[in-house]
Order: C-alpha cells, then sequence, then structure tokens
C-alpha cells in the first residue's frame, strides 16, 4: 500500500492527509508508526519473519518519501541502536543488506541542509563498531558480487585462454553455428535491466567510507595478502567488487541515457574518488594484488582495455575505471559533473603516486588518450552538447591533470619508454589543447566576483601555458629534424629526452589539492563535517 500510494508524486502535507486523515494528527499517527518500527526491530521476542517485514516496510517507506516532509519523523526518534542490532545479532544478520540500506538512506535525508540535525549521519561519522562495519562489508561484497555476474550472464567478457579459443573454434564449426555471428556489444535492450537491485549496496558503503575513518581500515583488511596462502574465498574482497562492478556500470552508464544507470554511475565514481583520497586504502592499492583474488573489469564494448597481469596493483584497476568512463560515454548529453569527478580521481592518484615517489607499472598511454580525447570532444562539439554547466571546470580540472603528471613525469612513470610516449602523446594532441585557450575564454565570465574562481582560472592559465609550452619545445625539434614518419618523431622526441632530460620549467608544487565534496561537487578541505 505504501509503494502504491506514495508513487503517485503526492506533496508532504497530502501524504499526512492520506495517512492520519488530517494534518494535524500527523505527529500523532506518524510517531506512532515511526515508534512500531523501532519496538519490533528491537524486539528479541519477535519471530524474525516480522522484524524482516517491519525492515522492508521501513525500507519502502524511506525510498518512498524521499526528502518531503514526513520522512523527518524518522529523525526525530533514532533507530541506529535497532538497525544495528539487526545487523550484529546473529539470528538476523541475513537481513543485513536492509538495514544498512533503511541507514544510509535515513543519513541522506536532508543531508546538504541539516547534516548536524541528522542523528544516522552522526552515527555513521561516530561509530567505532568494528563488527557492525565487518557485516556491512560482508553483505555489500555478496550483493554487488552478483550485481557484477548479472553483466556477465548477458555477455560472456572473460579474457579467453587457448582452451576456450578452441572450443570455441570447433563449436562455431558445427551446422547450425557455421553462419551465425556473436556480436561484441551486447545490444542495449539487454541492458535496460541493469545493473540490478543489489547494486544499491555501494551506497551504504560510500557513506562509511567518506564520513567514518575507521571504515577503510576494515575495507583493506579484507584484502588478501600475495603471500597469504589459503585457498580464495567465496567472493572476491569488498574493495575488489567495488573496483570491478564499477567498471561495468561506467562502461555502459550511458548507453540507454537511463537515469537510473546514470545515477549509479555517479555513486561509482564518487565512491572511486573518496577510495583514491584515502592515504591508507591507497597505499594497500599500490602494492601487488594476489593472483587468487584478481579483479575482473568489463571488456564488453571496444576497444578494449589491454590484458592485465594477475597481480597488478588494484591501483591500476582503478584507473581503468577512469578510462573505460571516459571512452564511452562521450555523448551529446553529457555528464558533466560525473566526468568532473573522474578527472580528480585520475588528479588524486597521480598525486599520490608522485608524493610518495612511487613508480606505478601501469598503461599510461591509455589514460593520456582518454584525456585528450575528451578534450577534443569539448573543444569540437560544445554547441550541440545537453548539459547542466559545468564545462568550463571541467575543463579546468583535465588542464591541470596534464599539466601534474608533466611536471612530475620523470617520477611517477614507470620506465623512459612510458615517459617518452606521455610526451610525444603530449605533442601530437598539441593542436587539441591549443583549442582549450579560445573554449576557456568562450566559458568565462569576466563580471563574476567570485575571488576562487578567478584565482582558479588564473593558475589554469599557468597550467595551460606550461603544457603548451612543452609541446612547442618539442614541436621545434620534430620541425628542426625534418621527421617524415610518426616513427621518426617518436625517435626525435625520446633522443631528446635521453640527451637532455625532460624539458621542464616547470615550478613545483606541493601543496595538497583539495578534497573533492559529492555533495556540492567542488573540492573541500579534509574536514567531512562541511
Amino acid at each position: 500500500m505504501l509503494r502504491t500510494v506514495l508513487a503517485k508524486n503526492l506533496a508532504g502535507w497530502e501524504v499526512m492527509e492520506i495517512f492520519a486523515d488530517r494534518v494535524n494528527e500527523a505527529d500523532r499517527v506518524f510517531m506512532e508508526f515511526v515508534g512500531m518500527i523501532s519496538d519490533v526491530l528491537d524486539d528479541d521476542g519477535a519471530p524474525e519473519s516480522l522484524r524482516h517485514q517491519v525492515l522492508q516496510l521501513a525500507v519502502v517507506f524511506t525510498c518512498s518519501i524521499s526528502q518531503l516532509s514526513p520522512g523527518a519523523y524518522f529523525l526525530r526518534r533514532d533507530l541506529f541502536p535497532c538497525i544495528t542490532k539487526i545487523i550484529t545479532s546473529p539470528d538476523t544478520q541475513r537481513f543485513t543488506f536492509e538495514a544498512s540500506l533503511l541507514l544510509s538512506i535515513l543519513a541522506n535525508f536532508h543531508k546538504s541542509d541539516a547534516a548536524k540535525l541528522n542523528p544516522y549521519l552522526q552515527h555513521i561519522c561516530d561509530t567505532q563498531d568494528i563488527e557492525l562495519m565487518r557485516k556491512i562489508c560482508w553483505a555489500a561484497g555478496f550483493a554487488l558480487n552478483a550485481a557484477m555476474k548479472a553483466y556477465q550472464e548477458i555477455s560472456d567478457d572473460s579474457i579467453p585462454t587457448f582452451a576456450k579459443s578452441v572450443g570455441a573454434l570447433f563449436t562455431s564449426l558445427l551446422p547450425e553455428r557455421a553462419l551465425a555471428m556473436q556480436p561484441f556489444d551486447p545490444p542495449r535492450e539487454f541492458l535496460k535491466t541493469q545493473p540490478i537491485e543489489a547494486t544499491v549496496s555501494l551506497l551504504p558503503v560510500f557513506e562509511f567510507l567518506f564520513f567514518n575513518p575507521h571504515f577503510a581500515q576494515v575495507l583493506v583488511d579484507m584484502i588478501p595478502k600475495p603471500s597469504d596462502s589459503k585457498q580464495s574465498a567465496l567472493v572476491p574482497p569488498l574493495a575488489y567488487n567495488i573496483i570491478s562492478l564499477s567498471s561495468y556500470v561506467l562502461t555502459h552508464a550511458s548507453s540507454s541515457a537511463s537515469p537510473r544507470m546514470l545515477a549509479y554511475a555517479n555513486l561509482a565514481l564518487n565512491t572511486l574518488l573518496v577510495m583514491s583520497e584515502n592515504a591508507h586504502i591507497m597505499s594497500v592499492f599500490c602494492k601487488p594484488a594476489s593472483s587468487k583474488e584478481a579483479i575482473r573489469l568489463c571488456r564488453q564494448r571496444l576497444p578494449l582495455l589491454p590484458v592485465p597481469s594477475p597481480t597488478r596493483a588494484p591501483i591500476c584497476a582503478l584507473l581503468d575505471c577512469c578510462v573505460l568512463w571516459l571512452r564511452h560515454n562521450l555523448y551529446k548529453r553529457f555528464e558533466v559533473y560525473a566526468f568532473t569527478v573522474c578527472i580528480w580521481t585520475c588528479h588524486r592518484i597521480i598525486w599520490y603516486l608522485q608524493k610518495a615517489r612511487m613508480r606505478l607499472e601501469y598503461d599510461w598511454l591509455e589514460l593520456w588518450k582518454a584525456v585528450v580525447d575528451l578534450l577534443g570532444f569539448l573543444s569540437g562539439k560544445l554547441d550541440s552538447l545537453v548539459t547542466t554547466g559545468g564545462i568550463e571546470r571541467l575543463v579546468q580540472e583535465s588542464i591541470q591533470l596534464l599539466d601534474l603528471a608533466l611536471r612530475r613525469a620523470d617520477i611517477f612513470l614507470p620506465t623512459p619508454i612510458a615517459l617518452h610516449e606521455f610526451i610525444y602523446e603530449v605533442v601530437r594532441s598539441s593542436a587539441v589543447v591549443r583549442k582549450q585557450t579560445p573554449l576557456l575564454q568562450s566559458l568565462g565570465q569576466p563580471s563574476s566576483v567570485d575571488r576562487g574562481a578567478s584565482l582558479r582560472s588564473d593558475s589554469v592559465s599557468k597550467a595551460l601555458s606550461r603544457v603548451l609550452s612543452t609541446a612547442a619545445y618539442y614541436e621545434g625539434k620534430l620541425a628542426s629534424a625534418d621527421t617524415r614518419s610518426a616513427k621518426d618523431a617518436f625517435r626525435t622526441v625520446s633522443r631528446d629526452i635521453e640527451q637532455n632530460g625532460l624539458h621542464s620549467a616547470h615550478d613545483t608544487d606541493d601543496t595538497d589539492p583539495p578534497y573533492a565534496c559529492p555533495a556540492c561537487s567542488f573540492p573541500m578541505n579534509a574536514d567531512p563535517s562541511h
């Protein structure tokens, strides 16, 4: 009944009139309703099936009421103790999926304008209950693994082995299969039901990861060490499942322009961003992974990512998720905020690597091409894009990412070849980079009195000048060498770097980049209470 009535797009006072007969009776009726939920969930003597039904009732109401005023009654009686009791009790822990979802939904009620008045958000920030967090991770791990398998059932994208290739060859020779063709990209109509509902487990994981400093430790403690000789777990660790599922969600997010798919893509990107901003998670992600717990990434759309090493560092898979989003979501209906979050994530990763002076074995050329393609798309399609604004900020962040990578390339790139490929890509794409100057001028607002925007614009102008200066230097070398092919050009660039070092008149900047606030889509300081 709740689901049906609340699906009518009612106003808050209309909901009160329907369920309380009149608005004046709303306090009594809705507080009795919340009290009933609290009492049953907290009652150890109540049948488990009844407690489960009441828990589901609370989830239906809080999801359906959205941000309407009747939802505030759940803030007037603190349900956190009884929700955590459901999660940690051996008799009801199998209901952790719904209980953690209810907690995260309640924490999101008017989060941006009344965060200090929301008891659930404060509890998430303050709790030190490690057992609670482990149970949430356990339930989310199974849910996200199921969501990932739902994508794989649509199209088997596992990396081919020799035996599998031979088997496929013989199968294709059967009379009824000889002329059959398997499309590589799954048909869009098959993806309309994706991601499945279990994907919503990302929400409580994100809330705890962003607000609770202890949750990151619990998350990484579940990752097996490479030296661990135990057999593989039933499902991969949650941290790996987050990355794996994100790769599928981000690959297919814009294929049908479904608001639901795009909402999950935003949630996945913000989760990856928060992971990249956590130094403890990054320190673990930058170490080699156990081959028994390899991260499986989406390979359902062309062009495919390079085949990864089973023991490469998990941070490489996180970067791959960013590349997949940048590659497969350049459409007329452009998701500006999601692309900005993606660029922020790449920026944070490179910042951590250069600060830790860590050379990462990764196919960096895939990332550079994806970023340049994004800038080329924006400069060439700006007039036809459907957006809600923010293009200027996205271009600025992308330029600053390239500038940071150029200034610190010799610190985090693993080999001289990787450095040469990066510089050659910058030179090859110099025309695209130059187009960003008139693009920013057309997007700028000279009348703005925002001092922060003015300072950011000055910083971006310097960054763009440095990138163009580097490109111009090597373009001059190529012109004087009279190169006639791409190979000759690459050799010329490589030879100059080997003889003279990287051309870098760039000033170093040791200031930590600001943390990004998912609630307002702008960088923030390190205080998550913002």
